[in-house]
């Protein structure tokens, strides 16, 4: 299964960032924008995990779970190359410090991961050939993280959707 440990955001900010792409979708018509249910913040992204693998990463990961951070996101722009739509902000001390212990969990646990420098992002779209919206978001968007934790990717009959692996 394809994995990632990520941020989950809040109800609250879900829902501002559902209204945050409704907005855009008028704009990007051939783009396809990201189920809210899916909106999250990766902190570290692994790839494929066997599932002994996933639960031992899920188990170690919960203990971070519940330290959570606040984020403001104010701008938004694109991987021209990837071409992805997204939302971000400035990387804050808490968000680092997350960032962090994703990271030396895998390193401890011996699990291979992308470590690429992290660039704090929320994909609002795919697909995206032109982005003429880059640029800054004002008034900011806060994020409040509900969690952190172990995610994978999968499908149900909504389409794709990212689950919590449970330790």
């Amino acid at each position: 299964m394809r994995c990632f440990i990520a941020a989950w955001p809040d109800q609250a900010t879900r829902r501002r960032l559902e209204q945050a792409l409704a907005l855009l979708v008028p704009q990007l018509p051939q783009a396809r924008p990201m189920q809210p249910r899916n909106l999250h913040l990766t902190l570290a992204f692994i790839g494929s995990l066997d599932e002994a693998a996933a639960l031992r990463v899920a188990d170690a990961a919960a203990e971070f779970a519940s330290e959570c951070f606040e984020w403001n996101i104010d701008a938004l722009g694109w991987f021209g190359r990837a071409r992805v739509a997204w939302a971000s902000g400035a990387i804050n001390p808490q968000m680092g410090a997350a960032v962090a212990r994703a990271r030396t969990c895998l390193d401890r646990l011996g699990i291979e991961y992308d470590r690429k420098p992290f660039v704090p992002h929320v994909t609002l779209f795919r697909n995206v050939r032109r982005f003429p919206c880059s640029g800054p978001l004002a008034p900011p968007l806060p994020w409040r993280t509900a969690m952190v934790a172990l995610y994978a990717a999968a499908r149900d009959a909504d389409g794709p959707v990212y689950r919590r692996i449970e330790p």
